[in-house]
């Protein structure tokens, strides 16, 4: 796999004199095992420690004594332990628990814990309110195109601004087809275009083998891979939950319980709506973006991202979300959608505290403007002191009714954190 530098990884590694559990979650194949290894040798060099992937028999082997006899295990497996895929111990909330409680009684003597997990309905259940206080969550995504920019950058040192230009083209083009899944830009395994799609379907179909088999019933894994390439259809649309259940052959509440799992499996972000100021606007209803571009696509079957094509505005719109989401503080931070009855919408606001940032999306933009959306919200929200569009290729600000509007192109979108900074 190739070595990205992940920006996690600093904060990662920053937990590591903590006491507390540090639990690292994410979708399939975004590189959480690549961080943890990484840890493992950086921590190895100076500290014993053990390394255990719980997917692997050997490994699972060692966890499937009595609750006593796991923890005693730990104890003795080095001053570090890492666990991939640490669901699948059983009663491992209250062995994780007793760790931390040795280490509250024997300070000298701390094991500190990394433990990784693709699915938050499981970790929900294995890390349960007896460890309250006690862990301290990491969320891995798929790359951003900074990750990418940087990886690209170590292997041509030697370029002018016009390569430079010309290769980060090249890396947003991929981005939209392929997503950001590390594994994807590993050149020697997935060299060809071909080789990218076949490895991002054959992580579609692990994750209905592996994640999906065991949290529905088998007669409806039929109708839940039709629900996800509807969602992949509709992917920044409103949805209906009565539409969908109607589409699928399913009830509603089994449509709503598909699209938790859905959601704690790290396949989809629910994105909610914004309200407050008007009458009109729709208060409940809900979109639905993929974590990764390339997933998407291969859900489709549908790697073709042309001006003509009408999953380049939808692509778009997830990239920029997913960017977004690497950019938000969970504590003050939401990023919602608005819309009104009569169908003036903004694709996203960003909510920080509660100050109001309205964004819009836009693939080709010849000119910068002022879309109807930005008039109607800026005059129910006096607070938004500015609003966002992010495109191809401006980079300019224009002003109407005193609010400056930003045009930032994709390739620069990270550069809106110092924008939100003096919110």
């Amino acid at each position: 796999m190739s070595q990205f530098e992940r920006k996690a990884y600093a904060e990662i590694m920053a937990h590591h004199k903590s006491p507390k559990l540090s639990v690292i979650f994410g979708p399939r194949q975004v590189g959480k095992t690549h961080i943890l290894k990484k840890l493992h040798r950086e921590l190895s060099k100076n500290s014993s420690s053990s390394y255990f992937n719980l997917e692997f028999p050997e490994h699972s082997k060692l966890f499937s004594g009595s609750d006593e006899e796991i923890f005693n295990f730990l104890k003795s497996s080095g001053d570090y332990v890492f666990i991939d895929e640490f669901q699948y111990i059983e009663n491992i909330s209250r062995i994780f628990k007793a760790i931390y409680d040795f280490n509250d009684l024997h300070p000298k003597k701390k094991i500190k814990i990394y433990a990784s997990g693709s699915s938050a309905l499981e970790m929900h259940k294995h890390i349960k309110e007896s460890m309250a206080g006690r862990y301290k969550k990491f969320m891995i995504r798929p790359l951003t195109l900074d990750e990418l920019k940087s990886q690209a950058g170590k292997k041509n040192k030697k370029t002018n601004a016009r390569e430079e230009n010309s290769s980060n083209q090249d890396l947003i083009k991929n981005y939209l087809k392929f997503g950001g899944l590390p594994g994807v830009y590993n050149e020697s395994e997935h060299p060809r275009d071909t080789d990218k799609q076949s490895y991002l379907k054959l992580i579609l179909e692990t994750y209905i083998q592996k994640d999906i088999k065991a949290l529905i019933k088998e007669e409806n894994i039929s109708a839940f891979n039709h629900l996800i390439y509807i969602l992949a259809e509709k992917q920044g649309q409103l949805i209906s939950k009565a539409n969908l259940a109607r589409e699928v052959r399913l009830s509603e509440s089994t449509i709503e319980h598909h699209l938790e799992i859905l959601e704690q499996t790290f396949v989809l972000y629910k994105v909610n709506s914004f309200s407050g100021n008007l009458s009109n606007e729709l208060k409940k209803s809900k979109k639905y973006y993929f974590y990764d571009v390339g997933v998407r696509n291969a859900t489709l079957s549908d790697f073709k991202v042309s001006d003509r094509n009408k999953l380049k505005g939808s692509a778009w719109k997830s990239y920029t979300y997913n960017h977004l989401l690497s950019l938000a503080n969970e504590a003050n931070t939401e990023i919602l959608f608005w819309r009104t009855s009569d169908q003036v919408e903004l694709d996203f606001i960003w909510l920080q505290n509660k100050i109001p940032i309205p964004i819009e999306v836009k693939s080709k933009l010849k000119n910068p403007e002022i879309f109807p959306g930005f008039k109607t919200f800026f005059k129910a929200y006096g607070e938004a002191t500015f609003g966002i569009v992010f495109n191809e290729s401006l980079n300019e600000i224009i002003s109407w009714n005193g609010r400056e509007i930003h045009f930032i192109s994709f390739d620069r979108i990270l550069e809106v954190e110092e924008l939100f900074s003096d919110l």
